[in-house]
């Protein structure tokens, strides 16, 4: 009986090899002929209809739409808009004086020239512009009626005037003894700082006049030469 078995068992083996290697060989190494043709001409087809003959519009392609001047021309509006927006603060900060918001602004841009200024000769005149300043700003002051602690106002700004005066002749005194030019200089802005301040003593306040008459009694020395 074993031997039986293992005959029927090696029969039933030998038909499923055997049907298996006919069906693989129906199925083929790939693809059938007919459907190879088939995938062929429907891709042609397809290939065909979305080409567009050369010169004529792609009609069925999505256009880009174009960009509308005004957008172009945005950013360069929006710088130019910046540089006269610096310009006018710049103009507005240049003409403040105490008591005006962009006044630190001023003053924090001339303390920054003065700070980076190597030369002695410059940092003397870049002092007596500032001491110029300074006078002009204790005249605004005077014709602004409804300046807000006025007084106190125009009381630092003489100070700082005469601080600043005396700081740029000090250290232009040396140079002038030997430099006519520098002399010429001096006295040049000695007097025309006279004539600043000498135009504001009836309007000012009595402590205010006496240390504008100082100031005069000081600058007085450089007018002449001399010194």
């Amino acid at each position: 009986m074993g031997w039986w078995r293992r005959w029927r068992a090696g029969r039933f083996s030998a038909d499923v090899v055997s049907r298996l290697g006919d069906f693989g060989h129906r199925l083929g190494s790939g693809p059938r002929a007919e459907f190879r043709a088939r995938l062929r001409d429907e891709l042609l087809r397809t290939h065909q209809s979305e080409r567009v003959p050369a010169g004529q519009p792609p009609h069925d392609r999505p256009s880009i739409p174009a960009v509308p001047g005004w957008i172009r021309l945005r950013p360069w509006a929006g710088l130019s808009a910046m540089i006269v927006a610096t310009v006018v603060t710049a103009m507005v900060t240049y003409s403040a004086v105490p008591g005006d918001l962009l006044y630190p602004l001023k003053r924090a841009a001339e303390s920054t020239l003065l700070t980076l200024t190597t030369s002695d000769a410059d940092l003397a005149d870049r002092q007596m512009t500032a001491a110029k300043a300074r006078a002009g700003e204790a005249a605004a002051l005077l014709q602004a009626a409804t300046t807000p602690n006025r007084k106190e106002l125009l009381k630092e700004t003489l100070q700082d005037m005469d601080t600043t005066t005396r700081a740029a002749l000090n250290r232009v005194k040396p140079r002038a003894k030997a430099d006519a030019r520098a002399q010429a200089k001096v006295r040049t802005f000695a007097r025309e700082q006279r004539n600043r301040v000498e135009v504001m003593l009836p309007k000012l306040d009595e402590e205010n006049r006496e240390r504008a008459n100082e100031y005069l009694v000081f600058i007085d020395g450089y007018t002449v030469g001399g010194y």
